[in-house]
């Protein structure tokens, strides 16, 4: 019975690519010697989840999930804040048309 695979976090797995970065082995010694499997070590080189974004690597959250419309994130984020500002209800149907309206502008 294979044993329980363990979840790293984003600065685990920052860790690691700063260590793999800085050793001289190939990824299955690598692999071997922190006790990883050897493909989930391939897919964290092939990500690089941290090296761009610290700032999220503090986060305990296992995956990284971004956008790829940064710009509508930031102005519904700062539209839901003004709403709830003003007690104002927020619905699925009131998201829909403030989005609606804009994409429009």
């Amino acid at each position: 019975m294979a044993s329980k695979s363990k979840n790293l976090s984003f600065a685990e797995k920052n860790e690691l690519i700063e260590k793999f970065r800085n050793s001289n082995l190939s990824k299955a010694a690598f692999a071997k010697e922190n006790s990883i499997p050897r493909t989930t070590l391939n897919n964290i080189l092939a990500a690089k989840l941290c090296s761009s974004n610290v700032q999220i690597c503090e986060q305990e959250r296992k995956r990284q999930r971004l956008s790829p419309y940064e710009n509508v994130d930031k102005a519904l984020l700062s539209w839901i804040k003004y709403a709830r500002s003003q007690n104002a209800p927020i619905s699925w149907n009131v998201l829909i048309g403030w989005l609606v309206g804009w994409l429009v502008v």
